[in-house]
This record gives C-alpha cells, sequence and structure tokens, in this order.
C-alpha cells in the first residue's frame, strides 16, 4: 500500500507549482494537459500510473462495498504484517527506514471513516491516469513548451516501476531528469534529497531569494 501524495507552493501571488509523487504526479500532470490545472511548473517524484493488481490480476474486483472486497481490504491494505511486508519489500528502498512508527501510523489510517475508497480504487487500476507507457510518455509530451517539468527517478524503484520512470528520461515536455535515493516513497524515506531537488529546480526556474 502506498499514499500518493501532489501539494502546491506560491512563488507570486496568484502562481503556485505543482508536486506530486506516485499516482498524484501523473495525475496533476494529465489535469495540466487538459487545461483543469494551470501551474507554473511541476515537479514529478518517482511518477507512476499502473495499480498494482491488474498487473498480476487483470480482472478488477470491486474492494469497496462487496464481503470479497472488505476481505481483500483488510488482508492486502489495513493490515500490519502486510503494511511492513510492502514498505520492506519495496516501497522503501531501506528496510531499515521502516520504523514501527511508520507502521503504526499507516495502519492507524486505514481504520479511519472511509479510509479504504481510495486504496481500493488504486489497487484495483481505477486512479490509473492512463493504460500504457506510451500514453504515460505522451501525458509528459502534451507539456512541451508550455512550463518546466522535473522528474525525479529513484535508484531503488521497482523493476517496472524503474522501467516506467526510466522512459521518461530525455522525454519530450521534461526539463529536467534527476535520480535520488528510494522506491516508490523517497519524499518520505529521503526528504533531505527529494527537499534538495527540489529546491535546485525552483531557483533555476523563478526568480526566488535563496
Amino acid at each position: 500500500m502506498m499514499w500518493h501524495r501532489a501539494a502546491c507552493i506560491r512563488p507570486r501571488d496568484n502562481e503556485y507549482v505543482v508536486f506530486g509523487g506516485g499516482h498524484a504526479a501523473t495525475i496533476a500532470v494529465r489535469a495540466t494537459k487538459k487545461g483543469f490545472l494551470k501551474p507554473k511548473a511541476i515537479a514529478a517524484v518517482a511518477p507512476t500510473w499502473a495499480g498494482p493488481l491488474p498487473i498480476v490480476w487483470p480482472s478488477k474486483r470491486d474492494l469497496e462495498g462487496s464481503c470479497c472486497g472488505l476481505m481483500m481490504y483488510n488482508v492486502l491494505v489495513s493490515n500490519e504484517k502486510a503494511i511492513q511486508s510492502q514498505y520492506k519489500s519495496h516501497v522503501y528502498a531501506d528496510p531499515e527506514n521502516v520504523t514501527p512508527n511508520i507502521i503504526e501510523t499507516r495502519y492507524a489510517l486505514t481504520k479511519k471513516k472511509g479510509a479504504r475508497y481510495v486504496p481500493a480504487a488504486f489497487l484495483t487500476g481505477l486512479l490509473d491516469p492512463v493504460s500504457s507507457r506510451e500514453e504515460f510518455v505522451e501525458l509528459f509530451a502534451g507539456l512541451d513548451g508550455r512550463l518546466p517539468v522535473l522528474v525525479m527517478s529513484t535508484s531503488g524503484a521497482p523493476k517496472r516501476s524503474k522501467a516506467e520512470m526510466e522512459a521518461l528520461r530525455g522525454a519530450k515536455g521534461v526539463t529536467k531528469f534527476v535520480e535520488v535515493p528510494g522506491a516508490l516513497l523517497p519524499q518520505e524515506e529521503y526528504p533531505k534529497a527529494v527537499a534538495e531537488e527540489l529546491y535546485r529546480f525552483l531557483m533555476e526556474n523563478f526568480d526566488l531569494k535563496a
């Protein structure tokens, strides 16, 4: 299970920059391409587009309301052992960085009212903004010449996720491509490295005082 976030900062009044991680990054790019968002720049941190279950189980299942879905949610998502296993195997690059506190806070989130809906949509692919690598690359190409775009790949991402990130290296619409430590959540595991790259990106593209 993973948490995908997007945030924005405002270099000047009525202007903003979007920082997004995972699926949120790709969704932000898609929204910008369609004109729903109008940021001055985008930073895509470890961008992804494919939920895990469709890859290994092409038939999408309802994890939101059915008894089967609730059972799957409790096994795959709202389960401390499952969370720990996922974080240590592929969400974080270094298993030693997966602390008991991280597992406890993630587990607590899964027990909040309505918490199962977004993870269920992510797991089954209902949040996937595109359906292929070609469409993924084309999304970024659609921003070519419109605004600066930073893509931040990670050195320890799972093989398939890494391949999707690397497809953006040198791709049209990608202004800058860098690699940082981490796997699928570098902004959590190595926040300093991510923050340094984001700061550098802003300084290169905006008139900001250091």
